[in-house]
């Protein structure tokens, strides 16, 4: 019997192929105003339409023959963390990926993680590949990245260190904001050091892409440099990614 296709959604998109990532599945818990919400108030998906909608893909493609190398959780437009049932959706997308696709890694980029919750750090350890930005080495720097209050860059920095198993992501860039001196990067690399991260993606715009509004990139030779003093200082995997995918 063929399994029907879903009709297009922004919740769940591919398989496509991604670098790093390789064949993969987006699952998107931060896309706003779905007709499926939580509630009024709260316009991200219920729990339990994530779920469904994942397992008759996911059960679609596996006797379709398809080979996936990744189920990715992103948020589109808030961070996955912030999902307020991200532990429940975890859980129920680690079972079917046991199921449907075992040798595939669940995998998660969150851009501004909420890891004050216990049960998202506890969520996080579910996954394969976690992957958090974190590219400030100072508190002044990564207030000016995120637009948070500069305590939280503290706080951040203590959490990821709590985590068994992180990968942590990075844009370097220059302009109105600058990520790239000496200084931030001996800061950010004595961070990694207590983070002790898996792996690490760095990236950069293109530094002859300069618009008025937008950062600039770093030349690659400073860029080399960097991946340089992550293998010396840290000793994780590091992978230079298009910007545009980071």
């Amino acid at each position: 019997m063929t399994v029907p296709a879903l009709s297009p959604s922004a919740l769940l998109s591919g398989p496509e192929t991604l670098d790093p990532w390789g064949a993969c599945v987006r699952i998107d818990l931060g896309q706003p105003d779905s007709t499926l919400a939580i509630s009024r108030e709260n316009r991200l998906p219920r729990a339990s339409v994530v779920v469904t909608m994942a397992a008759r893909e996911l059960m679609r493609l596996s006797k379709g023959g398809d080979k996936l190398k990744s189920i990715l959780v992103i948020g589109s437009e808030v961070d996955p963390t912030q999902h307020p049932a991200f532990k429940e959706i975890t859980e129920n997308l680690r079972e079917l990926r046991n199921k449907w696709f075992p040798r595939a890694k669940l995998c998660l980029i969150s851009n501004d993680p909420d890891l004050e919750r216990v049960e998202v750090r506890l969520a996080i350890g579910a996954y394969d590949r976690p992957m958090i930005r974190f590219e400030a080495g100072t508190a002044r720097t990564f207030a000016r990245l995120t637009g948070h209050k500069s305590t939280r860059f503290r706080q951040l920095a203590g959490h990821l260190e709590s985590l068994d198993r992180v990968s942590i992501q990075a844009c370097f860039v220059r302009g109105t904001v600058d990520n790239s001196t000496d200084s931030e990067i001996e800061g950010w690399l004595r961070r990694l050091q207590e983070v002790e991260p898996k792996e690490v993606l760095i990236s950069s715009p293109n530094p002859r892409k300069r618009g008025k509004d937008l950062p600039w990139g770093i030349p690659i030779g400073r860029l080399k440099g960097i991946v340089e003093q992550i293998g010396d200082r840290i000793g994780a995997e590091v992978t230079v990614v298009d910007a545009e995918n980071s």
